[in-house]
């Protein structure tokens, strides 16, 4: 059996270990798009762009022969032929008995995309020489990737223009009182905050936004989330919405696997979500790989992502919604906030700055959906 896996990120190469961990001896061959080895994404923002570290590789070069991998980079995927249970490239068809589809998501754009955006490690290295002491830049989204892009910046004596058509970071995702945490946080430390104003034009050194104001800036970098990597797939049968939609461990059809970025898994409640971070991807690998090989294990653990920003390290377990009800608190010697996220006075999801064992602390009761009253029982005890 050939199992063909496309996109060389974390979540394909996950896939790949996860089924020879499992004992799967047959073909196993990775496509990616880009010419490096498979690297970790979250540092692009943070470490790597400041300089402070090197690139993040998954796996060592000499590690891959363990593997028994058919690594083909630097090759780009652009159909799906369902019947023939092939793949289409440059180089030609690419073969399959079982494909599991880890494509990952693309930036969206300002309209003629006039500035930089930061998903791939060269993306990275492009970046990373604009960001000098005294440069001004121009960040477009206050999500994950801007506002960390923001700290890198200002950690590198950079002045930073933070602009965002709501009203606070993240609060699309994390509500009101978080947004606006997050907010004074990055104003704290220097950076001009344009919330609630949209871009009405922009070059690659101006930015004019919706209110009248006007950006003169060295660099603007787009950081307005992504969208799923589907193109490729359109026409093939498979259903897309916002990513490829898939049962509860990943299947999308008669021997066709998503994960990652690009995945729209069933919630086993009637809805499906899709997730974009590092740990989701990693689980969604182990449970594919395992249900190629005939065991359905969906996955049961809250999701959990993290963001570092200045010396905060916010860190995020389970669902949270902009509309749940939140409570505030401040736990631990240092009073570090946590916000407790809750529906009909259950549990749903925690969210702390800095405070890493008291959200961990909450991972039984999130699961479980416990009455809220329980989780702050449980923190002052």
């Amino acid at each position: 059996m050939r199992v063909l896996i496309v996109g060389a990120g974390l979540a394909g190469l996950r896939t790949a270990e996860a089924l020879r961990d499992r004992g799967f001896d047959g073909e196993l061959v990775l496509l990616g798009e880009e010419v490096h080895l498979p690297y970790d994404r979250p540092p692009l923002s943070k470490h790597v762009l400041r300089g402070d570290r090197p690139p993040v590789y998954l796996r060592a070069e000499g590690d891959y022969a363990d593997l028994r991998l058919d690594l083909r980079l630097g090759t780009t995927v652009t159909g799906l032929d369902m019947a023939d249970r092939t793949v289409t490239t440059a180089a030609g068809p690419v073969a399959f008995d079982e494909l599991v589809v880890a494509t990952g998501a693309t930036p969206r754009r300002l309209p003629g995309a006039p500035g930089q955006v930061l998903r791939t490690l060269d993306d990275c290295l492009g970046l990373a020489p604009l960001l000098v002491p005294g440069a001004v830049i121009g960040v477009v989204g206050a999500g994950l990737i801007g506002c960390e892009v923001a700290a890198s910046a200002r950690a590198k004596d950079v002045e930073v223009h933070l602009v965002d058509v709501l009203p606070k970071p993240l609060v699309r995702v994390l509500g009101d009182q978080v947004g606006q945490r997050i907010a004074d946080l990055h104003e704290g430390r220097g950076v001009h905050l344009h919330l609630g104003t949209g871009v009405a034009a922009a070059t690659r050194t101006r930015l004019e936004l919706s209110d009248g104001t006007v950006l003169d800036v060295d660099v603007v970098l787009e950081a307005m989330g992504v969208t799923p990597a589907t193109g490729w797939l359109e026409g093939s049968g498979l259903e897309l919405a916002d990513g490829v939609v898939c049962d509860q461990v990943g299947q999308a059809a008669e021997g066709v696997w998503a994960v990652g970025d690009v995945a729209r898994w069933a919630d086993g409640l009637g809805g499906s979500f899709r997730r974009e971070h590092w740990t989701s991807a990693t689980e969604q690998a182990a449970t594919v790989a395992a249900a190629i090989l005939g065991e359905r294990q969906p996955v049961t653990t809250p999701p959990y992502w993290w963001s570092d920003q200045y010396d905060v390290k916010l860190q995020g377990l389970g669902e949270a919604h902009s509309d749940d009800d939140v409570l505030m608190l401040e736990v631990g010697p240092k009073s570090r906030p946590l916000a407790l996220y809750s529906r009909d006075g259950r549990l749903t999801a925690v969210v702390g700055f800095s405070a890493g064992a008291f959200v961990f602390k909450l991972k039984d009761l999130i699961v479980a959906r416990a009455p809220v009253a329980d989780a702050v029982a449980l923190l002052k005890g």
